[in-house]
């Protein structure tokens, strides 16, 4: 989800560069969902993962007689559906081992802090788009007249006003070494009541624990157990929020495509690769070297980990409760 909505600036790139293409997009089911509407797309082909659905795309892939394959992402499972196109431009970014064999134009792996789009944009180069000369890295997601109906009932169903901010936290993670923790984000929700917000907390398929255990440990009440949403719901969901805050991850790329502000609680160094720090709409990060490690030091999961729990829930809540300010002011 979050991997394809960073891509979108890169689309739109695409398209502007060749606009009488026909360009589809290969992604898997959350992901189409994510790009469904997408103006700059003729076709979402969607992809299933297990064997018995990839040899079927294969065989599809070859009939579909591409011109140019870009592959956003450059790994041995989509470098093998980019050899199966045959495609006579095949652009990847290199890797290690043999499946650099399935590109014909390589670009390098970025190194730097570099927004992530960044990186997507530069799969484009060798095509002859002028990536440099891009400014705009803003997430493209359509919310459509349902979407927003839908938003419009889930508030009237669960209470929430307009008159009072409503503020959007995403605690939750499939991945252990982003979350931050439950503890902590009852503590940061908790302060955000207090300073007059109301709190959605949101949540994935198989993330409802995590939320259910934000909830519980919060002493104020919060918006939490509504079901499931599609990738459009969540984002119309956001869109009415004046702030997203949560942990680093697909959700706050959904966000951000969505036109809110967000503030993400990340591992160090990482937050200025997965945050646009250019927007017109503001994202921040906090993030905090673990104690004792200079800016040399190679970075390991043990020490990412140590600097995620290096952030305090005080300093997340007043950075969070500073932007909800500058918001209601600007409003």
């Amino acid at each position: 989800m979050g991997d394809v909505l960073l891509c979108t600036p890169a689309v739109r790139a695409a398209r502007s560069a060749f606009p009488d293409a026909w360009i589809e997009f290969l992604t898997d089911p959350v992901g189409a969902d994510a790009l469904t509407g997408n103006p700059h797309l003729d076709e979402i082909v969607v992809y299933r993962r297990g064997a018995r659905h990839e040899w079927p795309l294969l065989r599809e892939v070859r009939k579909r007689r591409y011109d140019i394959v870009a592959d956003f992402h450059s790994v041995p499972r989509t470098a093998r559906v980019v050899l199966a196109t045959g495609a006579p431009r095949r652009v990847g970014i290199r890797g290690r081992g043999p499946r650099n064999l399935a590109y014909t134009d390589l670009v390098p792996k970025v190194r730097e802090s570099v927004y992530i789009p960044r990186h997507k944009l530069g799969v484009l180069r060798p095509l002859g788009v002028n990536t440099g000369s891009i400014v705009d890295l803003t997430l493209e997601i359509v919310v459509g007249p349902a979407e927003r109906e839908f938003a419009d009932e889930f508030w009237r169903k669960h209470g929430l006003d307009d008159s009072q901010p409503v503020m959007a936290v995403s605690p939750v993670s499939h991945e252990a070494r982003k979350q931050w923790g439950a503890e902590r984000w009852a503590a940061v929700a908790d302060g955000l009541v207090n300073a007059g917000a109301r709190v959605l907390i949101t949540s994935g398929p198989g993330e409802r624990e995590q939320a259910a255990a934000v909830a519980e440990r919060m002493r104020a009440a919060a918006v939490w157990d509504y079901g499931r949403t599609t990738v459009r719901e969540l984002a119309a969901l956001y869109q009415r929020c004046v702030l997203w805050v949560g942990n680093d991850g697909g959700p706050k790329h959904v966000a951000a495509a969505a036109g809110v502000p967000t503030l993400t609680v990340i591992r160090y160094p990482l937050g200025p690769i997965w945050t646009d720090g250019t927007a017109i709409v503001p994202h921040r990060y906090v993030q905090r070297s673990p104690a004792g490690v200079t800016e040399d030091v190679l970075m390991t999961p043990q020490l990412e980990a140590l600097s995620l729990q290096a952030v305090q829930p005080g300093e997340v809540a007043q950075a969070a409760i500073a932007m909800l300010r500058d918001r209601l002011a600007s409003a």
